[in-house]
């Protein structure tokens, strides 16, 4: 079977048509059908030629052409291959013995089909019995005059569109409407229009079911796109990567996109927001995925040795190396992704080979005397200002802009206090499973943490909950088991205001107010939350917190 469209070039071929017409594997899609089944030649009294023998590579074959239409306007042909060998005459009875080929094409048509030969019906696949409601039984062996039109505007229509179909000696199409309501277009096509017609085959389908699917998919489409976003960034992801944070599920969008081509990234941000994941998240979305990930950190790397780690060495290149020399980082990342972690810290006397190496995608042994070439994606990642060290002199300016194709920041935890909760549990979760545990968070030290500035971002955050997973007895998490540079604790509800002397009561009550005040800043981080804990208006807070001249993280350890 051979299906061409409107324009005459295959765009499905299964694989006994490239075999009879000995083409590769889905080496006919694209071809000019007409340059490929050379054998069908139309004149111009026979234009559609819809059935002729033939001679192909010495075998004999039968042609069967179907023209494709769509509200009578030509889309395209369906041509279907027989080795003579194969086609059994068709008896004129109401179960001919029809090759497995065409019975097995008929059966799989998602349309209703129904064969008339010599105006008797033959053939009706099942297809036609979802969509009608009509038994295959209740048609085969009937002559499509006897069909009882009547009661079923669907047999009806069929009449029609057969008759006109015989006199025109052409496809025709008309439209009709099932018991139920549903639409359908019925086609009847026949397929010996030079002479008598033998054959006439009759499509039905059900356009409003088809409505209804393509409604469907819309429907699935929007639902998709406007999804909570947290699932499409799991399909993105694979639950590697944990965000609440909008600007960090662009950074997601943008990672899944730039996974299908294969320019230079850069990752920007601080140590610990993510960098080398995102860096792995980018290899494995890529058309690269089977390929090697090579992590280097370029500043865990003495300068001495970084050119022949980089870029290997060859044999006898120095004293002490391999006797048969060794392959760099860019030869072992060969058909994958090579990840320059802190890109920032590669001595200044190597960067020009490394701009080399990168634009010619060869390299040259430290020693060597040939080049050798690779196919490398490079992704680079710092947690510098590039662009003020070109400025200081301490990196390449032609090498930065190398490196600058596509920058990305990453923001840091503190700017994205939204994220503290989710991966927080997330960590939780990975530490119980990993260490057999049952740990859980009091809402307190979910505030604590979410008023923390975290640092050392994701990194630190990962590190203290699985710190307190290993050294707290207790199920419940609190603030107090945090350690002292995140959260102290505050005094106790029972602590008294030490005063020397008499002072106005006034100046007490107000002493009182601002140490308050401070204890609930320091244990819910927000004036509105420090409004709830103290029971009153969250305009009191502020209007007090300013009176008081209170900063907002003076309650906090180390801040101001």
């Amino acid at each position: 079977m051979v299906i061409s469209d409107a324009d005459g070039f295959i765009v499905f071929a299964n694989r006994k048509a490239e075999e009879l017409l000995s083409a590769r594997h889905g080496g006919l899609i694209g071809q000019s059908v007409n340059t490929q089944i050379t054998f069908f030649s139309p004149t111009k009294e026979q234009p559609h030629v819809y059935h002729a023998p033939a001679h192909v590579l010495g075998k004999g074959v039968v042609l069967f052409r179907n023209p494709l239409e769509v509200k009578e306007q030509p889309r395209g042909e369906l041509w279907l291959l027989f080795e003579e060998s194969f086609i059994l005459p068709l008896k004129a009875s109401c179960t001919p013995e029809v090759d497995q080929t065409i019975e097995s094409l008929i059966e799989g048509f998602y349309d209703g089909i129904v064969l008339v030969e010599k105006d008797r019906i033959i053939r009706v696949n099942s297809s036609f019995a979802r969509i009608t409601g009509i038994k295959e039984d209740a048609m085969l062996g009937i002559k499509v005059g006897e069909l009882d039109g009547a009661n079923h505007i669907c047999l009806h229509t069929i009449q029609e569109v057969v008759r006109l179909a015989q006199q025109m000696r052409k496809s025709v199409t008309s439209m009709g409407k099932l018991r139920h309501g549903n639409e359908i277009y019925v086609t009847a096509t026949p397929v010996q229009p030079r002479a008598d017609i033998g054959y006439i085959m009759v499509n039905v389908r059900d356009v409003t079911e088809l409505q209804l699917l393509k409604e469907e998919v819309s429907r699935l489409l929007a639902l998709y796109l406007s999804t909570p976003q947290e699932v499409r960034i799991s399909q993105i992801t694979g639950q590697e990567i944990v965000t609440e944070n909008r600007v960090m599920r662009g950074i997601l969008d943008l990672v899944a996109r730039l996974a299908q081509v294969d320019s230079t990234v850069l990752f920007e941000g601080e140590s610990g927001t993510g960098k080398e994941v995102l860096a792995r998240l980018t290899h494995r979305l890529s058309s690269r995925r089977k390929g090697p990930f090579i992590s280097v950190n370029c500043g865990a790397i003495p300068e001495t040795l970084f050119e022949s780690e980089l870029f290997g060495y060859a044999k006898g290149a120095f004293t002490g190396a391999v006797n048969d020399g060794k392959p760099g980082f860019f030869e072992l990342a060969d058909d994958g992704v090579l990840f320059l972690d802190e890109v920032s810290e590669i001595p200044l006397n190597c960067q020009v080979k490394l701009l080399k190496v990168i634009e010619n995608l060869e390299v040259m042994r430290v020693g060597g005397v040939k080049t050798t070439q690779f196919n490398v994606r490079v992704i680079a990642a710092t947690n510098k200002s590039l662009p003020k060290m070109v400025k200081e002199g301490t990196f390449r300016e032609d090498l930065y802009y190398r490196l600058y194709v596509v920058p990305i920041k990453i923001p840091p935890l503190r700017e994205r206090r939204e994220d503290i909760f989710s991966l927080a549990w997330h960590f939780l979760r990975v530490c119980n499973q990993k260490f057999k545990q049952s740990k859980r968070f009091s809402k307190e030290i979910i505030q604590a943490m979410e008023t923390y500035d975290w640092p050392g971002n994701v990194r630190e955050l990962q590190n203290v909950i699985e710190r307190l997973t290993l050294t707290t007895d207790d199920e419940l998490l609190r603030p107090e088991h945090l350690p002292l540079s995140i959260f102290q604790e505050p005094p106790g509800e029972n602590a008294m205001l030490k005063i020397n002397g008499f002072l106005p009561l006034e100046r007490a009550r107000e002493a009182v107010e601002r140490q308050l005040i401070v204890q609930a800043l320091s244990l819910r981080g927000t004036t509105r939350e420090a409004a709830r804990l103290l029971g009153v208006n969250h305009s009191t807070v502020v209007r007090k917190v300013k009176r008081y001249g209170i900063k907002v993280r003076e309650g906090f350890p180390g801040k101001s």
